[in-house]
């Protein structure tokens, strides 16, 4: 059976349109937020927001923020986590997970790059906040890589774990997000619109990298499941 029939199946569609229609939601989402940056960022509520976060008292906690942001983006999450986990993939002759880890690292890329064409300034004390300044702040970069690599191997991991240890799996990833963003903010490396917005793109490229991981076969469209 040829391609194009296969795709035309009610199976086929229905399971791209409430994808791409989830995916649709999110893009909408980031475009009103690249607008707003584009209008008048930072903005007060931003800069008020980012204030209150860098003046948080993290106690005993005070690795939480900082952790989040170098596990999450940083060397240890961008470049010896993927490595280890291609090296995993190959090993075992997972073929369509590296393939997926690929695609991650590409839509990374594309996702972050409004930072290319986009002025909006870092935060710095011109602004009232803590920070080095400069460009290129939205998105985040870091926070979209936590949401997308660590939201691809949460994925992976709680198809293999067994369902007592689902909870843990998805609450360990929850954990890793929130710090990544508000380490971002702690740091002061981005503004709390940047990093929401690269929460958007992180979920924009996971959602695309689960729709291949889990697109019907073939054989299931036609309904030949020998």
């Amino acid at each position: 059976m040829s391609a194009l029939p296969i795709l035309s199946t009610p199976i086929y569609r229905r399971y791209w349109f409430s994808h791409a229609a989830f995916a649709a939601v999110l893009s909408v989402a980031f475009l009103a937020l690249l607008w707003i940056v584009r209008r008048s960022a930072p903005t007060e509520f931003d800069r008020a927001l980012a204030r209150e976060i860098q003046a948080i008292d993290w106690g005993a906690f005070v690795f939480f923020p900082r952790l989040g942001s170098e596990i999450g983006g940083g060397p240890i999450g961008f470049y010896v986590a993927p490595i280890v986990l291609a090296t995993i993939f190959a090993f075992r002759r997972a073929w369509r997970l590296l393939a997926l880890l690929a695609a991650v690292f590409l839509l990374h890329f594309v996702l972050i790059s409004p930072k290319l064409f986009i002025e909006a300034y870092r935060p710095s004390p011109a602004f009232g906040v803590e920070g080095g300044g400069g460009q290129a702040s939205f998105p985040s970069g870091h926070v979209q890589w936590t949401v997308s690599f660590w939201g691809f191997v949460a994925f992976v991991l709680w198809r293999i774990s067994p369902v007592r240890f689902r909870p843990i799996v998805v609450t360990l990833y929850v954990l890793l997000t929130v710090a990544a963003m508000l380490g971002r903010i702690e740091l002061g490396k981005h503004w709390p619109v940047d990093t929401l917005a690269g929460l958007l793109a992180g979920l924009i490229a996971l959602s695309v990298v689960v729709a291949l991981h889990d697109a019907p076969s073939p054989r299931l469209a036609t309904g030949d499941v020998r």
